[in-house]
């Protein structure tokens, strides 16, 4: 039985038909370790399984949206000093995990609105990249104004929760390759040109505008709402099922490299260094 450590907080807001996903490790950032894995996989199901909710909401406490993954799981520490790559079964489970997390969101009942804030990096971006909807932070960053992109490149790895085929389906191939090959961040206003996100707002006005459109889908009749977004999906996206069987391995095997072990050893080194921090 999974044990709960409320990296993932679940809340059915009353009477409004509207339910909640927090990502809830703001003392890390919220880097995605295999727990919160875990238990947004369990809390998606009842999302899922609970017909009196229309629609999702997805969002993350605290400075950052997410960093990415947790790069502690992804090395094995050596004695003396430094690191080596870990066992390939358990580069082969941590890319499945979250896979499994991206297909539920991908085959989700109801449709989504994420609203995200800060850094929005490498599977952190992934995750909110299934969204139906998107609301990034304007301003700067000392106003906690969006900052996205994909630095998994820079590090030796692809990104592995199916963000480059999601993302080439959203945006298009040269805007994908754009940011997946060069491993830049963007701000809010180059994504919101991209159609990364839908729209721009201040920090302190994304809750509002969030639930002002999840208020709107939630008044809509259900089975039309499920139905259109099953359509969409089964347009974007026909083959999903297939690409999520058939492109995991590619990952495994960045991480199994020399190069992936000098970029995260020269992330992990350097606790001020972006975009991942230590666990």
């Amino acid at each position: 039985m999974l044990m709960f450590q409320n990296l993932v907080l679940f809340e059915l807001l009353v009477d409004s038909h509207i339910a909640v996903l927090t990502l809830n490790r703001a003392d890390a950032s919220n880097v995605i370790n295999t727990a919160m894995l875990e238990e947004l996989s369990v809390r998606l199901d009842e999302v899922e399984r609970n017909t009196s909710i229309r629609v999702m909401i997805m969002y993350s406490i605290g400075k950052h949206a997410s960093l990415g993954a947790d790069l502690n799981e992804l090395v094995e520490p050596k004695d003396g000093g430094g690191y080596t790559n870990i066992e390939i079964l358990v580069a082969r489970k941590h890319v499945a995990h979250g896979r499994e997390v991206v297909q539920k969101l991908f085959r989700l009942r109801v449709p989504i609105i994420g609203i995200i804030h800060g850094y929005c990096l490498g599977g952190g971006a992934e995750l909110y990249a299934f969204c139906d909807v998107l609301y990034g932070a304007s301003g700067g960053k000392e106003e906690g104004g969006l900052v996205y992109g994909f630095p998994e490149p820079t590090i030796g790895v692809m990104a592995g929760w199916m963000g480059p085929e999601m993302l080439t389906k959203r945006i298009g191939e040269g805007y994908a390759l754009d940011l997946l090959l060069s491993g830049r961040k963007i701000t809010g206003n180059e994504a919101l040109r991209m159609g990364i996100v839908q729209a721009l707002y201040h920090r302190d006005e994304l809750w509002a505008r969030a639930m002002e459109w999840a208020g709107k889908v939630a008044a809509n009749a259900p089975y039309a709402i499920e139905s259109t977004r099953r359509t969409i999906n089964c347009v974007l996206f026909p083959d999903f099922d297939d690409v999520l069987n058939s492109t995991g391995q590619e990952t495994v095997d960045n991480l199994m490299t020399a190069d992936f072990i000098k970029g995260a050893t020269k992330i992990l080194d350097k606790s001020d260094v972006l975009p991942y921090t230590r666990g």
